[in-house]
């Protein structure tokens, strides 16, 4: 079998349904039947308009499209360029896409130094180096902000003091890029939804998958089986259902999936007006593990968090290891609860208190948005008492940054501990069964490019080739290898 006459796609995300629309679009697929399996009905009342499913990761209103992948991810930064350009493009109108600018910071000496053991702002340097490289304009076109009282400066708080710039003492610091922006997910997730049913080629199918359908040797996958009971059969099957996958293929250490929450934070029309008059940008804070996106087009700022495996990354640059995360269930406890992998929105009391099993920990990640915010946008900045009467105020910052969140909402992270993906087949199944998943944090950014990596992978390990050859950067020898399937996982 070279190309598969029936190609059956567990998941309609990012990697699922991207790969649904490349193989759509690619002649070398045009003899085979293409199924689509999700558990959520994306046309409940007509094919002309698709739903975002509510519970899905990549329903959100906001994430971060940006391409300064610092060494050792070069191949993402690469991808990152080619998906930015259709960003920018037909994929990002309609308001799916909006170019903000970053500023990226972490605590450290100075951001234009040397890089130091113990220092998590090595991380910031290495992406500035990078987007000295990529920027257009280079060095000039970034604005280093190498001190907390610079930074807040530039969001609209200056002090009335003179600050003198200490450039070997640990300071929040970073740099401003103008290469950035965010992409509205669950809008461009109907988006491309609708590309995919306007093909034509397609078969949508709804329900949830129980298991796979191997055959009496065990050696070959068949096909899947729903929990309804409902057998579907094909040539290939690919999986591709984020959280899901580990359970679908048993494979408990394939990644690790958690949740975690984003909170938002209600503007008004007049404050999100000044802050686009200021040119306000997104924001990192590598060392508290949080960023903020926004005002968005619902006038909200979004407050989210590193993914475990973000950190780790992280901390890699200053030398410091972070053990895996600390698990209170078994895989199997985890994947008998229903709600496994399930998000949306929590439930809040009147007084805005979280009402979740887990409310303690997802406390704790409020309290660091808390923290976050008052830090850059508070009227003090955590200065002592010596600068009393010394700061000046500013009633829209200073009031967003003790305003209530207005919405929570819980999301689900697939880790990798390389934050690299899996794109391959799996060795236990000759060629019948692919995986495509680990997506983390950080493969919404790729959705207009990743489904066309994910079918020449398909394609590359069959030996057929791209009837027209052109240059791919990464090449597909290279992402073969970067997506490699954990052989140690079947040990």
């Amino acid at each position: 079998m070279a190309v598969p006459a029936t190609i059956i796609i567990i998941g309609s995300g990012v990697f699922g349904l991207s790969t649904a629309y490349a193989a759509s679009r690619d002649p070398r697929f045009v003899n085979s039947k293409i199924i689509l399996v999700d558990r959520w009905n994306f046309e409940p009342v007509s094919s002309t308009t698709s739903v975002q499913n509510p519970g899905a990761a990549n329903a959100d209103t906001s994430r971060v499209i940006r391409r300064d992948y610092p060494h050792p991810h070069d191949a993402y930064a690469a991808l990152a360029l080619e998906a930015l350009t259709h960003w920018r493009a037909e994929w990002g109108e309609n308001g799916r896409y909006t170019d903000q600018r970053l500023l990226f910071a972490a605590e450290g000496s100075s951001i234009e130094g040397p890089k130091r053991d113990g220092e998590i702002i090595n991380y910031v340097k290495d992406a500035y180096e990078l987007s000295i490289d990529i920027t257009p304009g280079g060095k000039d076109a970034l604005k280093v902000v190498d001190s907390l009282a610079a930074i807040r400066e530039e969001l609209g708080l200056p002090s009335t003091k003179p600050t003198n710039i200490d450039k070997d003492s640990n300071a929040l610091r970073g740099y401003i890029s103008d290469d950035c922006g965010w992409a509205n997910a669950g809008a461009s997730i109907e988006y491309l939804r609708q590309k995919v049913v306007k093909l034509g080629r397609v078969q949508f199918v709804v329900g949830q998958v129980g298991e796979l359908i191997q055959s009496e040797d065990k050696a070959q996958v068949k096909g899947v089986k729903l929990l309804d009971g409902t057998e579907i059969l094909g040539d290939l099957t690919i999986v591709a259902g984020g959280g899901q996958s580990p359970r679908i293929l048993g494979l408990k250490d394939l990644c690790d999936v958690y949740n975690d929450v984003v909170a938002f934070i209600q503007l008004t029309q007049a404050e999100c007006d000044e802050l686009r008059r200021r040119k306000w940008p997104l924001i990192v804070n590598v060392n508290r593990g949080v960023f903020a996106i926004g005002p968005d087009g619902d006038n909200c700022l979004k407050l989210g968090h590193f993914s475990h495996s973000g950190i780790v990354d992280a901390l890699k640059s200053a030398k410091i290891e972070l053990g895996p995360r600390k698990k209170t269930l078994s895989a199997e406890q985890e994947w008998a609860d229903p709600d496994f992998g399930w998000g949306g929105d929590v439930q809040l009391t009147e007084l805005g208190d979280l009402v979740d099993d887990d409310q303690a920990r997802l406390n704790k990640t409020l309290a660091d948005y808390r923290l976050f915010l008052i830090e850059l946008l508070g009227p003090s900045s955590f200065d002592s008492i010596d600068t009393v009467g010394d700061v000046k105020y500013d009633s829209v910052l200073n009031s967003i940054a003790v305003r209530p969140f207005t919405r929570i909402r819980k999301c689900w992270y697939t880790d990798r501990p390389s934050l690299d993906f899996i794109v391959d087949y799996h060795p236990s199944f000759g060629k019948s069964l692919f995986v495509a998943t680990g997506g983390g944090d950080h493969a919404f950014k790729f959705l207009p490019v990743i489904g066309e990596k994910i079918v020449e992978l398909i394609l590359y390990h069959q030996g057929v080739k791209a009837p027209v050859l052109r240059k791919l950067n990464p090449s597909v020898e290279e992402l073969s290898k970067l997506w490699k399937f954990p052989y140690d996982l079947l040990k």
